[in-house]
């Protein structure tokens, strides 16, 4: 979905922000916010089944109101979006960050071993910005999709400092960019992608996992790169809890090498071991999960999913 705005009204907020912290920001936000929630009725919807999930299993509250569940859910949203400009114009300091299991990454550094990342849209990722800080000469390439917010994005590298995070638009994996890739890692740079969207210009190449009771497609991209570079991967989520923010690693499997007759039930398997974090993660911060649409959506008859393949065909 593309953004809506022009980019003198984010100019305009950031202003705000500048001049009066977060207290002004936030009080010119809200009606921002107010009207996206009434009037963006998909997003809506989408936040209000996916909340109704969550309370299913248990992870909000039986008797509190989806409706209102949904608007914090929106606002939660604008937080992390107050949360990402302050990250990138470097005020959010290092001794709000906790990180969790960080030996796995100072152990891959120290051995200038590069790796794949899984990030989500759960929380706020650019809070790793600090891993610079806490490891000398780390790089970090995040590969997204960022046509769809290219205003936003231009407004933060305005106001970026120096950073050993690099992000790169992509909608495929060309060889071209594998090569890059497979150098980078090689020098012992990590690379970062998001493993809770499916690709924009090819929803086909998903996997099927078992999430929060039913099943849901995710990417194949993240999985497939991490066997074709043979390099680590690793899971990365970043939640803000109680005043600062907690980065979480996880390994997810060694070097990904597996003989190609068997390479599909591996990447399934690293899939669905992937979801069982993220729904962990999600149960423990529901509203820090910032995917608007029908998650669950799966394939119809008509669109030709081949049976046995854990690959899944958009409608």
């Amino acid at each position: 979905m593309s953004e809506a705005g022009a980019l003198t009204g984010m100019r305009i907020l950031l202003g705000c922000f500048k001049l009066g912290g977060r207290p002004l920001f936030k009080l010119v936000l809200l009606p921002v916010i107010t009207y996206f929630f009434l009037f963006r009725h998909q997003a809506r919807r989408a936040s209000m089944a996916y909340l109704q999930r969550m309370k299913a299993a248990g992870a909000i509250p039986v008797n509190a109101p989806i409706f209102w569940l949904s608007a914090r859910h929106f606002w939660n949203f604008a937080n992390a979006l107050i949360d990402k400009l302050a990250v990138w114009m470097g005020q959010i300091p290092r001794s709000q960050v906790e990180i969790h299991n960080d030996e796995l990454i100072a152990d891959l550094h120290a051995r200038k071993q590069g790796a794949v990342m899984v990030i989500s849209h759960l929380g706020n990722f650019e809070i790793c910005r600090c891993l610079s800080s806490r490891h000398q000469n780390l790089r970090l390439t995040v590969l997204m999709h960022t046509r769809h917010a290219e205003k936003f994005n231009r407004l933060m590298k305005e106001h970026a400092g120096n950073s050993q995070l690099d992000i790169i638009q992509v909608t495929e994996i060309t060889p071209g960019t594998a090569m890059m890739l497979s150098e980078r890692i090689e020098r012992g740079e990590f690379i970062a992608i998001a493993g809770d969207r499916v690709a924009v210009n090819k929803p086909e190449n998903a996997l099927l996992v078992d999430f929060m009771g039913a099943t849901a497609p995710l990417p194949m991209g993240p999985f497939t790169l991490a066997a074709i570079l043979r390099a680590p991967l690793i899971s990365l989520f970043c939640l803000r809890e109680e005043r600062g923010f907690h980065i979480y690693f996880d390994r997810l499997s060694d070097a990904v090498q597996v003989p190609r007759r068997s390479r599909q039930a591996h990447l399934q398997q690293l899939a669905q071991a992937y979801a069982t974090q993220l729904e962990g993660h999600c149960r423990r911060q529901p509203l820090q999960w910032f995917n608007f649409f029908d998650f669950w959506q799966l394939p119809t008859p008509e669109s030709g999913d081949a049976k046995g393949t854990g690959q899944h065909r958009a409608p």
